[in-house]
Parts: structure tokens; sequence; C-alpha cells
């Protein structure tokens, strides 16, 4: 079906709330970079576009919030954006309907999704995005794009999409679906079959033929009522891997298409997305200290998303075992588990343990890429180790704070009955607001149920942010952390469940958090099953909540005064039970009035 090149753009959307304040930034010749920030939900959005031949940028449409900044740079003019889809819904109940999550797709490739996928799901049909316009506030309320219609493809070079796989029987009868187009009057979809256990089938230009031609090589896989003929395009070779580097795998299927993300220094965190098997994964490299995001590989659709944060460069990914086997009876081979084992211990299985396992060697040295093959879900892993020594994990925060006890000095005129002490500024170091006594090794609590298994974050050197997700109870929490400087997300402690997510934001390090407090007790009337039920946070300017239902036996940690600089606790498909470590002050009890002039003092 052919489609005309002057067809006018139409304008699609808005979806989301009716919030904020409304914004159209009109229609260019295409999209050459997106910036999004986003946390909880979609915070701004700002579109860099290309007016025939000239950058253009938008105006940054929402908020100055969002604790992560991802950019999505087209290779323009070659890549365009064709379609985009996300959920909306609100932060918390009965708040504002708001953007929550944008994915956006192009004519290579899936980027996002960014922001959390929870709420009411919208999509736009394919075509090529010329345009975005929707409604924005403190956040992004609203998005909606003008879209116009692609132009027909030129027969002579047709445009070949990967969509899906299937495969009948063994692994080495799979074979890749492929879409395209020849001319004007042929949309055909081309079942090719695979040679080989690693690489797909090359792209190949499709050359029409007479009926009367006929051919009796392997390309009589594809029988059409026109005989259609294939010339392979010459293969690239394989980029070449620095010296010392080893590459394990793929294991899993052979259907979907081949990915290779290359090798870089390390691995910070990996984003998982499954359901019946591992639907998608994204990973989040360092290159020589700069956070490099690698794409998303595997399909959408995934109803559980786990996100694995390490402690880099102290924690290094050294290992990966899991399991592959097929979805449905005589199905193709997908990855259903994944476990990432560091030098500090290991994260997971993420998924069922279910079928082969695999695993690359141990001791080998440190991961620092992956490579697989991709469809409607991640087909097959592999990985990229830089051989070597893994180093011994680095000295705990509290270590620090032991060794550094070494050189103290007074300081003169304290307010409180004994003199205060406060440790030096060092390289690695922070001074801590009077404090000498390092964190307990186990600090006051948990409070709350005895369900679930125990976690323990370990303590660092204080909080800047965290997140909670509630309905009738706490559902999980998430923290983000500052050790000297740098921030370390921890894992999510808890279930996939909750109807609302909020966010606790602190001015670190001139606002630090002192105290907890909250309400744990039994849910659907299971008196065996004590859950936390309300929590409530206290910093040195502020109080922040409480967040859910105060309902039960109530708790606090203001019996030990200090800072927080950890948390630990018990979780299942609830936060069970939470605790805190502590970093004390030394002297006499303060009332709450001093001792927030000493925080401002010393911040």
């Amino acid at each position: 079906m052919s489609i005309e090149d002057d067809q006018k753009p139409v304008a699609i959307g808005p979806w989301g709330g009716q919030g904020g304040s409304c914004w159209d930034d009109g229609v260019y010749s295409a999209i050459r970079q997106l910036v999004i920030a986003h946390g909880s939900g979609i915070d701004s959005i700002q579109i860099e576009y290309d007016n025939k031949g000239n950058t253009l940028w938008s105006k940054k449409h929402g908020g100055n919030g969002g604790s992560k900044i991802d950019k999505v740079k087209l290779d323009f003019p070659d890549e365009f954006l064709t379609s985009v889809h996300g959920y909306y819904g609100s932060l918390k109940e009965r708040g504002p309907i708001l953007v929550r999550s944008l994915t956006f797709h192009s004519n290579r490739k899936t980027y996002g999704p960014f922001g959390i996928e929870q709420g009411t799901s919208f999509s736009m049909t394919k075509g090529k995005i010329v345009g975005f316009h929707g409604r924005s506030g403190w956040y992004l309320d609203a998005i909606g794009v003008h879209s116009k219609a692609i132009p027909k493809l030129n027969p002579s070079k047709p445009m070949i999409h990967p969509q899906s796989y299937a495969a009948n029987g063994a692994e080495k009868s799979g074979f890749s679906v492929i879409q395209g187009s020849v001319g004007e009057s042929y949309d055909i979809v081309l079942a090719v079959r695979q040679r080989d256990g690693f690489g797909t089938p090359q792209p190949r230009e499709l050359k029409r033929q007479t009926s009367s031609s006929s051919s009796s090589d392997d390309s009589s896989d594809v029988e059409t009522k026109n005989k259609v003929s294939f010339r392979s395009t010459p293969q690239k070779d394989p980029p070449k891997l620095p010296e010392g580097m080893l590459t394990y795998g793929p294991w899993g299927g052979h259907g979907g298409a081949k990915y290779d993300d290359g090798t870089y220094t390390g691995i910070r965190q990996i984003i998982l997305s499954r359901n019946v098997g591992i639907v998608s994964m994204k990973v989040c490299y360092d290159r020589e200290g700069q956070a490099v995001w690698g794409s998303k590989h595997g399909g959408t659709g995934g109803f559980k998303t786990e996100r694995i944060m390490f402690d880099y460069p102290s924690e290094i990914l050294t290992l990966v075992t899991g399991t592959f086997g097929p979805l449905m009876y005589m199905g193709p081979n997908v990855i259903k588990s994944l476990t990432f084992h560091t030098n500090k211990g290991k994260h997971g299985p993420y998924g069922d343990e279910q079928g082969p396992s695999f695993t690359n060697k141990m001791n080998e040295g440190k991961i620092v890429g992956f490579i697989g093959r991709e469809g409607l879900f991640l087909d097959a892993i592999g990985v990229h180790v830089m051989g070597g020594k893994v180093p011994p994990p680095k000295p705990s925060f509290s270590q620090a704070i032991i060794q550094s006890e070494k050189t103290i000095a007074e300081i003169d005129n304290s307010p409180w009955s004994n003199k205060l002490v406060l440790a030096r500024r060092g390289p690695a170091e922070e001074v801590a607001c009077g404090v000498v006594k390092e964190p307990s090794p186990c600090g006051p609590g948990p409070w709350g149920g005895d369900g679930g298994r125990a976690w323990d974050d370990g303590v660092y050197s204080g909080i800047k942010q965290i997140f909670i997700t509630k309905s009738e109870a706490i559902f999980s929490i998430q923290f983000e952390y500052d050790r000297n400087g740098q921030s370390v997300w921890s894992i999510k402690h808890g279930g996939q469940g909750g109807t609302v997510t909020q966010r606790v934001k602190l001015d670190y390090p001139h606002e630090v958090l002192i105290c907890i407090s909250g309400y744990y007790g039994p849910i659907n009337n299971d008196e065996k099953l004590k859950v936390i039920r309300s929590l409530t946070f206290y910093t040195s300017r502020r109080k922040y909540g409480p967040f859910g239902e105060e309902i039960g036996t109530y708790f606090t940690s203001t019996t030990t005064q200090g800072k927080v600089v950890g948390f630990h606790g018990r979780c299942s498909s609830y936060l069970d039970a939470i605790g805190v470590h502590m970093q004390h002050w030394l002297g006499n009890q303060r009332a709450p009035a001093s001792k927030m002039s000493l925080f401002k003092m010393f911040s």
C-alpha cells in the first residue's frame, strides 16, 4: 500500500491528566534528541527538533525534579521516531493524574521505559513523529504527538524489520520472522531458517523475479507465488575485543536478533522485566567513572520489574548463572531465570529456575559487557569478561569511621555538658555532625512482623532519597544512599503491589534523617501476618508522612539519638519489618530544638 509523501501530519492525544498548562511545540521535519527527567513519574521532557536541517530545542515541559535524567539521541536523519507508549496515573490517592512512564520506538530500536510502568497504558499507531504537544506543571501531566505517515518505500531498497520469532520442534529448526516490502504491490513476511547457533539471518536485498524463474539453492525455504531470490549483503566483522578479554555464551535459544553491547569498565546496575520468562534486560555500565546505559534488549509486557543495584566500584559483577527453556510445548527456548554473583554476594535468582542451567567460569575476572539474542523475550545471554584478579571489597563505612577515630579534634564551648569530638575531613571521609561512634553492627529494630526474609543494606554516609509503595500497608521501600559523595541505590525491599508510590527527597548533606516511626499490625484479619502499616520520617528540618494507615502497634527510633545511616528489616510480598543503623551523638541527650541547631551549625 503506497503512502503519499505530502500527507499532512495528524495530532494524536494527549494522554494523561488535566492539570498544568497546555503546550504545543508544532510540527517539524523530525526528532533529533529527547531529554527525559524522571523518578516515580515523568518530571519533564525537552525535545531537540530538526527544522529543515537546522536544530531547534523546545522549552522544558514540566518541573525541575527527577532523580534520573536520560537522553535519547537518534541517528538523524537515518533514524526517526515511529511511536510512543507509556502509562499515566496518580502518585498518591486522589492525587492529580500525570504521565508515569514513557517508551519511545524508532525505525531501529526501542528506548526506555523511563519512569515507572504503573497506571493506565496508552500508545499510538506507527508513523513518523514530527512534533509533541501536551500539558505540564510540576510534572509532565499529559503528552501527545504530531504524526506523519511514513513515505512509501523505495522498491530497490526495502525496509526490513525483525519482528518476532518462532520455532517448531528442536532448536536447530528455529526461524526468524522478517517483514518487508517490495515495490508498491508486495507486502511480504519471510520465515527464514537459521543455519548457525548464534548469528541471525543477515538483511538481504530483495530482488523481484519473473514467475518462470526458479532456484535450487537454500532460498527455496521461502515459497511465494512470485519467486523472491536473495542476494546477501557482506557481513561486517565483529568488533575486536581488547587484549585479555574473554567471551562466554550466549546460552539459551536461537530465536530473535543478535546483540552485543561491547565492553566497558564495569557494571553499575541491571533492570530486568519478567513474567513466565525474562522479557527484557537493560544494563547501566561504567566507562571510566561515567554511567552509560545500554539499549533495552527484549520485548515488552513484563508484569514484574527488578532493579539490581551494584555498589560499584567496590562491588564487582563476576559471575552470571541462570536457566533457559521453552515457554510452551515444542516452543523456542528463552532465558527463564538469572542470578548475578559479585565479590560481595549474589543477587537473585530472578525468574523461575526451570530447565538447563548455565554459567561463565568462576574466578576468571570481572564482567564488563553482555551479548545475546532478543525477540519478544530475552532469547539468549552471554558475557564479556576482563581476565584478572578481582580485588576484595573495600572496607565498609563503619571501618572507615573506626580508622578515622585515630585523628580527632575537640570542639570548644560545646553547648553539651561533655565536649564533642569531630572526625577530621579526609579525602574519602565526611564531617559527620559531631559523630565519632561507629554505626551499630545491627541497629535499633527491626520493628514489625516475623515473616519474610531478612535484609540489611549496611551503613553509608547518609540518606538521599526514599521511595515507598503502599496501599492497605507498605508494600515496598527503596533507598538512595550517599557513600562519600557517590549515590548507591538499594534493591527494592518488598513486593510489587501497591497503588501509590511516594518519594521523600532530602536536601542532603544539609538535611539528614534522624528518626523514623510508624505502625505495624495484621492485614486481612490474619493475626499471624504482621507487616508495616505506616511510616513517618523525621529529618533535621521537617517531618515527612505519615505514609500509610496509622493502625496497629506504634514504634519509633527516638530512643537512639543520632543520624540514620542505613536500614535493615524483613520483607516478602510486603515490608514485614524495618530497623535502622545509627551514628550516635556523644554527650547528654538534648532537646530537639537545640539538636536541630547543631545540625545547621555543622552541615
